[in-house]
Parts: C-alpha cells; structure tokens; sequence
C-alpha cells in the first residue's frame, strides 16, 4: 500500500545543521524531516544506518539522540564523519606546531622551481584584474604539472618551461599530490602548495585529532576551490567557443586565488572544536552499501538511505577531496579523443567509485539490492530522492528512475510505502542560468517503507 503524505512550508528557525563542505544534495535544510521520520519509525535505543553519509550531516543530527552506524563508499565521507560525530579541538601550542609544520613543508615545496610558478601565476592573476586574461587562461587550462609531464598540449611556452622545471624538482609523493596534480587547474600554485603542507602536518597528529585536522583541510579545500559551485566535478572553462577569454569569469578565479588557505584552516579548525562530541559507539565503515547491509549489526532499527539522483557520479564532485583524505597518489582517468588516449580533463581518479544508482540499467537493480537488503534484515527504511523530472537543456532526462518506481520496488518487500514530500526545498544547480529549469521546491522526497 503506497500512501501520500506532504509537508509544506516548513519554518526557517531551528538547527540548520553543520556543513563541513560545499555538497550536492546537502540534506542540512530537511535535517528536521529526516529526524522526525526517524523517531517515528526506528525503535527506542537501538542504532540508525546511514548508508550514504555523504558529506555527514544526518549522521551528525541523528548522533545526538542514538548510535549511528555511517557508511559510504568515499574515504572523504568517513572523515569528515567522524570529525562531526568525535570532534577534538587542536588549539594552543598543538595549533602552532601544526601550522609550523604546514608552512615548513609548503615553504619546502615553494623554494624551487615550484615557487617560480607561484610568481608566474601572481602576475598572470594581477594582469587578470586589469582585464588582461590571458595568461591566467593558459594556467587554468594547461596549468597541471601532473599532466603537462604526460603530454599536454599547446602550453604557452613560458608556462611549459616552468612546469617542466617544477616536475623534475618536486618529488613524486603524496605529500605533493595536490601541487603537482591540481596546482593551476582546480587552485592556485601557493594555495596547492600549502593544502599540501597542512595535509602532511595534519597526518602527524595523535589519532584522536587526525580525523579533525584533516576534515578542516578539506573544509579548507572546498573554500579553495576554483570552479562553478566549489565542486570539483571539472576545471572551469576559462574561453569562449571562439577562443575568445571570459573576461568576468577569469576575473573571479583571479580574486578566488587571493584566498590564503592558512586563514581558512584557522576558521574551519574551532568550528570543529565547537561541535560537542557525544559518548555513543558510533561506527564508520568505508565500504559498498550492499556489504553493509549484509553485515548489518542486530542492533540496527532503521536504515536511512540517500543514494545519488543523477547520472553525475558523486565521485566526480569530490575527487580531490578523496584524494586528500586518502593521502594517496592516485593513478588519473584517460579518456579516448579522436583516437588518441589523453588524460581525463579533471584529472580523476583511475579507480573512481561509479555507482549503480547512477547507470541507467543498473539504477533499478540497485534499488531492489536496496529494499531486498533491508527487508531481509527486518529494519525500516527512508530513502530521500529527489523528485523533479522536468530536465534541463543541458540535462533532459535528470533523474533516471521516478519516486513511484522506487515505490513499487519497496512494495515488493515491504507491506506499507509512504511517500512524504520534505516541503519546500530547491536543489543547486552547477550549470549555467541559462540551461537551468524551472526551481521546483518539492525536489526533496522521502520514500518509506516499513511492515
């Protein structure tokens, strides 16, 4: 039996929850509905799955009253996770050795060659405040260390020999991952280069603050960040389709670029050590939704569960951000143009998580793994999608399954569905005005089910 329920305009006060970064489909605006539903449907005292924890904000809201077991697939998601369930304030003399640290090794970094590409860039940035942008154009576009070494093309030849330089000087670890890979493309050189000093300070603290410090560097990162939305989904395109520069969009990269990361490290850090941490056994899993579910403790009453809407792979947004919290460097992604191999524009991760809620024929499938897993552990479950499908010039088909699909696959396993709309809420969109449809503010759904 499917039932329509719908809540509408719902008040602006209260708790808007924490967001340690920029995410797509951030539930912080329905954090009251999803908690509302939780209580009703899962037993007193026994522990709510997260499944999808995302950026960790329901695992946050919901930690406060139960146990939470938070799982994702992403490193990214399981750090900034326990950051907001166990926060530990790094202050006092632990912050000024961390920060010492994090301009030690970016000075290290800066020092040769590198540092030549910062002065590089600092120019082109200012003469892209004079409505000069071509310089900063040809960073953005052909600005990766990591890639020109892999044979970039039609680099301005000044740039080109500065990165050559800059690649035999920086050694190839982890430690300078961000400098070598995403330097130009995604931030700039100095700020690369300090996201890389404070990543490796931060992983020298003691355990119990590890997860905090690097949370904060990838709240840091997500300020940082060089593109439409802060995301990380691809590079911005810096021209015309004639060539010509935009000069108004290069003009707020170039302001963008005079963030200091320091700074923002400094802010995001307290936040952190604001949070109040709280004494239940939380649990954080990095692993695939359906192994989570088949190893689901018997103390779970409730499954929460907000897979991805669109064919966009999460992982796309959030690349960067993974590799950050995984302190890996990670093979990149190729792509075929006109049959040659070239490295993928944003510059992906080779292995990157494609979800089966993103894949047309898999989409469906997933959902019955979803309900099935469920259903066969004997636990409710809330399923938040999102409901417009009207689509986008850019995007015609949006949403690949509709909310009375997922309905009737949950009534397959479950006797009762309630679909219950979460009010009046609008979902970003990263593409340009133009090719945008019509805000619906019903986008957010919760599809229940329960015996």
């Amino acid at each position: 039996m499917t039932e329509q329920l719908t809540l509408v305009d719902l008040p602006e006060g209260g708790d808007r929850g924490f967001r340690p970064i920029q995410y797509l489909g951030n539930k912080w605006r329905v954090l009251d509905v999803i908690e509302r539903t939780v209580e009703r449907h899962c037993a007193p005292g026994s522990t709510v799955c997260d499944l999808f924890a995302g950026s960790g904000v329901v695992a946050h809201r919901l930690g406060r009253r139960r146990t939470v077991l938070a799982a994702d697939i992403q490193e990214y998601s399981r750090v900034l996770t326990l950051a907001l369930l166990r926060p530990a304030g790094v202050e006092g003399t632990a912050l000024d050795d961390l920060l010492d640290r994090g301009t030690k090794y970016y000075e290290q970094i800066a020092a040769g060659p590198y540092g030549d590409l910062i002065e590089y860039e600092r120019e082109a940035v200012a003469a892209a405040l004079r409505a000069r942008p071509e310089s900063l154009c040809g960073v953005i576009e052909h600005g990766s260390v990591f890639a020109h070494a892999h044979g970039a093309e039609q680099t301005p030849a000044e740039l080109a020999r500065l990165l050559v330089a800059a690649g035999a000087a920086l050694p190839a670890e982890p430690g300078t991952v961000v400098s070598r890979y995403y330097g130009g493309v995604y931030f700039s050189y100095r700020q690369a280069a300090m996201l890389d000093g404070l990543a490796t300070a931060v992983r020298e603290l003691p355990d119990h603050q590890r997860h905090t410090g690097l949370a904060a560097v990838l709240g840091t990162a997500s300020d940082l960040v060089s593109t439409v939305g802060n995301q990380f989904a691809q590079p911005i395109r810096p021209r015309q389709k004639d060539g010509r520069p935009k000069a108004a969009a290069v003009a707020a990269v170039a302001r963008r670029r005079g963030l200091c990361g320091v700074d923002l490290f400094r802010a995001w850090l307290p936040r952190y050590g604001r949070l109040t941490a709280t004494s239940a056994p939380h649990v954080f899993r990095r692993d695939d939704y359906r192994r989570v579910l088949a190893q689901l403790p018997a103390d779970v009453g409730m499954v929460y569960a907000d897979p991805p809407y669109t064919r966009d792979h999460y992982s796309r947004f959030y690349h960067v951000l993974e590799t950050l919290a995984v302190g890996d460097e990670p093979m990149v992604s190729t792509m075929k143009v006109n049959g040659v191999v070239k490295l993928s524009r944003g510059l992906y991760r080779a292995e990157r998580h494609q979800s089966p809620f993103c894949i047309k024929s898999e989409v469906l499938p997933a959902f019955e793994a979803l309900f099935g897993g469920t259903a066969h552990r004997g636990v409710p479950i809330a399923v938040s999608y999102s409901a417009y499908s009207s689509g986008t010039a850019a995007r015609p088909q949006p949403r690949l399954v509709t909310i009375e699909q997922i309905a009737a696959v949950a009534g397959r396993y479950y006797r009762r569905v309630l679909v219950e709309s979460a009010g009046r809420v609008a979902h970003s969109k990263f593409n340009h005005e133009a090719v945008n449809g019509e805000v619906n503010y019903d986008a957010e759904t919760l599809i229940v089910a329960h015996d």
